[in-house]
């Protein structure tokens, strides 16, 4: 970090621009018994260049990386990103998370805004797109009170296998409209259909479904769909690996009302956790409650095309009691990386990637099976992820995989404490992981 250092004469120009003769002067007003007595136990001041020789003999403390290849996903998962999109988002044009106001001034950011709401209202089949939510946690939350907007009702579904984080970030958002959040149960990996009908009621607002779900499975969000709107419900499909919208039924084609996704799949590294990006996309007979504002497309005085944005009911957009959301920045770089990513990819190769990401998981788990090390909990479709039970101690089949630069998969235990999952590892397969991989990953596990 670059920093200015304060010379004595110029803190006492600044002590004299305030109004005061001393530093002791200006802190005068906070009472000594909440004043710090002794120094701070830290390090005394180094030169910039023996603070960088520090901070890179911490670093090489770390693992590599780039060669060490994740069998773990649950809520993140590493994709291979272009060269060209790295490049492109080195213009310093992109770098703003703020929106763009002026759109005077901002029409290339606002095309490549508008360009991207399109992908992902062809890829969801929904007619409205909210392109910018913090997160795949904040927009299922954003989804969630929308629903209460919308159906005046105070009763919410929500399916255990939902990401357990995204759980908690739900009770979070909705807790000051204080509704009744009832927990789905689920059987052999999927939603428990029948427990669902048991549950659902004229009082229940929407069902919250992911899918595929935090054990991987592919729910049946046909069926689902018609039991919910049976009930006059509303149903907020979760998608928290949206790669896999490149290969699965659109949702917006089972007559999902609310789509929630993370985009983080789309162009974004890791980077240790964030920050990443979310999108909402409804039908447009919800427009009026969507929690945030779209771009959209127009022609100005002399009849060219142009981009605004349209539906802007944030707080800081109207007053704070009549908005819909009180989200208060826009994750533009992210877009920007994602619209990059998809328009590099396109329809066949998104399409392609999704597919060697399905393919690679069910190798995967065909060839632990047939080691005899492993076998299947549920008997469930799946996209990427899936789970198996080992065994062996799933810590030294964790051990065994860091030795050889693959991070281990998740252990399930942390999130589910049921018996039958005790000793059961949550599997993540993309295509980073090549053919040779999962042989090098099979044989590892077989020692």
């Amino acid at each position: 970090m670059r920093y200015i250092p304060n010379t004595d004469e110029q803190k006492r120009e600044m002590l004299k621009e305030i109004g005061v003769s001393s530093f002791e002067e200006l802190i005068k007003i906070i009472p000594q018994n909440l004043r710090l007595k002794e120094r701070l136990n830290i390090p005394e001041a180094i030169t910039e260049s023996e603070l960088e020789d520090k901070i890179y003999h911490i670093a090489q403390k770390n693992s590599n990386f780039f060669l060490m290849k994740p069998l773990v996903g649950a809520g993140a998962y590493r994709h291979y990103i272009p060269e060209a999109e790295k490049f492109l988002l080195q213009r310093e044009e992109f770098w703003t998370c703020y929106t763009p106001y002026q759109p005077e001034l901002s029409q290339g950011t606002l095309q490549s805004i508008f360009e991207y709401q399109s992908y992902i209202s062809r890829l969801t089949k929904t007619e409205v797109v909210i392109p910018s939510i913090y997160d795949g946690a904040s927009a299922t939350g954003e989804a969630a009170l929308m629903s209460l907007r919308l159906t005046h009702k105070n009763k919410i579904i929500v399916s255990n296998l939902l990401h357990p984080h995204y759980r908690e970030t739900l009770k979070t958002y909705v807790a000051p409209h204080k509704p009744e959040i009832i927990e789905l149960p689920y059987n052999n990996g999927l939603v428990d259909i029948k427990k669902l009908q048991n549950l659902i009621g004229e009082d229940v607002a929407a069902v919250i479904i992911q899918s595929p779900n935090f054990f991987g499975g592919i729910e049946r969000l046909s069926e689902i769909s018609e039991i919910v709107h049976s009930k006059d419900a509303l149903l907020i499909d979760v998608i928290v690996e949206s790669m896999s919208l490149g290969i699965l039924k659109a949702p917006g084609e089972m007559n999902v009302d609310i789509v929630v996704g993370n985009a983080q799949s789309f162009g974004m590294d890791l980077n240790f956790g964030g920050p990443y990006n979310a999108y909402l996309a409804t039908k447009k007979q919800f427009i009026r409650q969507l929690p945030g504002r779209i771009v959209g497309e127009t022609v100005d005085v002399d009849g060219k095309r142009v981009f605004v944005m349209t539906m802007r009911a944030r707080e800081q957009d109207i007053r704070r009691e009549r908005a819909t959301s009180n989200i208060c920045t826009n994750h533009n770089l992210n877009v920007t990386a994602s619209n990059i990513y998809l328009s590099l990819l396109g329809t066949e190769g998104l399409y392609q990637i999704s597919l060697i990401n399905t393919k690679s998981a069910h190798y995967l788990e065909n060839l632990l099976i047939k080691s005899g090390k492993f076998e299947k909990v549920f008997d469930y479709p799946f996209y990427n992820e899936f789970l198996l039970k080992s065994k062996e101690d799933i810590d030294t089949v964790n051990k065994k995989l860091l030795e050889n630069n693959y991070i281990p998969p998740l252990k399930i235990c942390q999130f589910y404490k049921e018996e039958s999952l005790k000793n059961v590892l949550l599997f993540a397969v993309t295509e980073i992981l090549s053919r040779d991989d999962l042989n090098k990953v099979a044989n590892i596990l077989l020692e």
